[in-house]
């Protein structure tokens, strides 16, 4: 049996899963992402209620009424038969589209139409020449409409000056039903892998997105928000989904545009800085959001995703950062994707990546060329952050460092005291407020934990790790009730014991 698959159809075997499905055509998609999958074209266009009609003079979009079903089911079924008929006469009342056959029956009633009613009309009383009246004035006519609704089969809601200025010599290019986020919804649902497919089905298991090229750096914003491949749904309305994770972190204005169905944008300003939103519904551009890109594939997903839930998602292009890889690394990644690679400071096989120009993946994708900057594997330091136990101090952490941008962060060491065994980096005051106490030390600090003092001392923000364990107080010098420990130091111990005051420490989370 034949399905669609992303849009690719496929042939596969009658009693076929989802997960069959999956596998056979190797769509992307990650374990536990909600699939959407609408029972096929012909149902899906039965929930519709909106059509584009094409002209030669500009297009028209009429929206079907809800009390007239002879009618609309009329134009469900036929609407493709008006394609390359002609304007056939205009009026000062009406402008009249076809004609076809149809198997409607005439009256000879006179009846009051509004401006934009859009009527089917059997003129002179045949059935065989059944034509569409756009109405451009209130009137009253006799259109020997079929005996519901006095013929009315939809109103116009687009395009209104083409309809004024459309003339009998002008033709229906094309006319397709709009397919609007409730009417996906009435036919599409989010199933499991075992659900069996049938005829026609179509299937969607990802949300592909093509950057804007004119806006680098929110681009390389939402690719930090979904680099496990997805994007986790932290608030859905009818007119978008949003994601919260960097909400917070300020971007300058980038691209500002009208925010269409499947525009990806970012908030630069104001009340939920730094949050992304994908849009479902068309919405005016405002100075507060940059346009990422758009939707290219997979809109259908974006429709039925719930709060709560993850999309799996693919980027046109795909990130490309060389950060943490080792100069040797580099070049065979960089050769796979066609880039020159010049490497700069420590150029040897084994040096640790740290920067790269240009920074952002639009601008490398585009000029094919990277410099990379490596240092010594003594100057790296890989950790494990505890997020979800210290959600203000981690993000503290990751601000301060880098990490929240990029896939390397550095900190400049401020005290290192070897008869000690502790070494420590100052606050950054602007950001250490409302650090309040989260996971605290219980009874002892153990070596390598990274802890920041909180707002229970009067040093908030400063951040420390003892290298060996200490039931007094944490490494920052501070009690314990103002210690939070954020988290601890997986690699590069010794690393971290050579630093002196003035040096920085380049940190990789695991």
């Amino acid at each position: 049996m034949q399905v669609k698959i992303n849009d690719i159809e496929m042939d596969i075997t009658a009693g076929s899963t989802v997960e069959d499905a999956i596998k056979l055509s190797n769509a992307p998609y990650i374990s536990g992402t909600p699939i959407a999958l609408i029972e096929g074209r012909q149902e899906l266009e039965s929930q519709v209620n909106k059509y584009k009609i094409e002209t030669t003079g500009g297009s028209v979009i009429i929206e079907l009424v809800d009390n007239a079903e002879l009618l609309t089911d009329f134009w469900k079924k036929n609407y493709k038969k008006f394609i390359n008929k002609v304007i056939r006469w205009t009026t000062s009342q009406e402008v009249a589209m076809g004609a076809v056959k149809s198997d409607l029956e005439p009256t000879n009633n006179e009846y009051l139409y509004n401006r934009w009613d859009v009527i089917i009309s059997l003129s002179g009383f045949s059935n065989e020449a059944t034509h569409i009246i756009f109405s451009k004035s209130k009137h009253q006519s006799i259109y020997s409409v079929p005996n519901q609704n006095k013929g009315i089969v939809a109103t116009v809601v687009g395009g209104k000056r083409n309809i004024l200025k459309l003339k009998n010599t002008d033709e229906i290019i094309n006319i397709e039903p709009i397919i609007e986020r409730k009417s996906v919804i009435n036919s599409a649902s989010v199933t499991d892998l075992s659900t069996t497919l049938k005829e026609g089905n179509e299937l969607f298991t990802y949300v592909e997105i093509e950057a804007n090229h004119e806006a680098p750096i929110s681009f390389e914003h939402f690719l930090k928000i979904i680099e496990d491949g997805t994007f986790y749904v932290d608030y859905e309305s009818e007119s978008f989904i949003g994601n919260d994770k960097l909400r917070g972190l300020e971007k300058d204005s980038e691209v500002i545009e009208k925010r269409k169905r499947g525009a990806v944008t970012l908030r630069n300003q104001g009340a939920g800085v730094g949050r992304v939103y994908i849009y479902r519904e068309d919405r005016v551009g405002v100075p507060s959001h940059n346009i990422i890109g758009y939707v290219s594939r997979g809109i259908q997903l974006l429709d039925t995703v719930k709060e709560h839930e993850k999309i799996t998602i693919k980027t046109v292009p795909e990130k490309i950062s060389t950060v943490a890889l080792t100069q040797k690394d580099a070049d065979i990644y960089l050769e796979n994707l066609g880039i020159e690679h010049e490497r700069d400071g420590l150029v040897d096989d084994d040096a640790i990546i740290v920067a790269q120009d240009p920074l952002y993946t639009v601008d490398i994708d585009k000029q094919k060329k990277l410099k990379t900057l490596g240092v010594p594997k003594d100057d790296f330091v890989e950790i494990e952050l505890y997020a979800d136990e210290n959600p203000s101090s981690v993000w503290y952490f990751r601000k301060i460092s880098g990490l929240l941008n990029g896939d390397v962060g550095h900190l400049r060491v401020n005290m290192a005291i070897k008869e000690m065994n502790i070494i420590m980096f100052k606050a950054v005051n602007k950001e250490a407020k409302g650090l309040i106490p989260e996971k605290l030390p219980d009874n002892k600090v153990n070596a390598w934990e990274i802890c920041v003092s909180n707002t229970a001392c009067k040093h908030v923000g400063n951040i420390g790790i003892r290298f060996e364990d200490n039931s007094e107080f944490g490494p920052t010098g501070e009690s314990f009730s103002a210690t939070n420990v954020i988290g601890k130091v997986v690699a590069g111990f010794d690393n971290l014991k050579a630093f002196k005051e003035g040096d920085t420490v380049y940190v990789k989370e695991r």
